[in-house]
């Protein structure tokens, strides 16, 4: 374990938790995405303008 000694460690563990962040972020615009779908494909059909879940 000689990379401890040069601090590489402690580098890595932001590294991974910027990447975790990353992909949280990422997971929550792509639902965003898809519900704004959802709601122009509700508007634009008459049919399911009616019943708005």
């Amino acid at each position: 374990m000689r990379y401890k000694s040069l601090g590489f460690r402690e580098q890595g563990a932001g590294k991974r938790q910027e990447a975790r962040g990353k992909r949280q972020e990422a997971r929550g615009k792509r639902q965003e995405a898809r519900d704004k779908r959802q709601e122009t494909k509700r508007t634009r059909n008459p049919m399911l303008a009616l019943d708005l879940r």
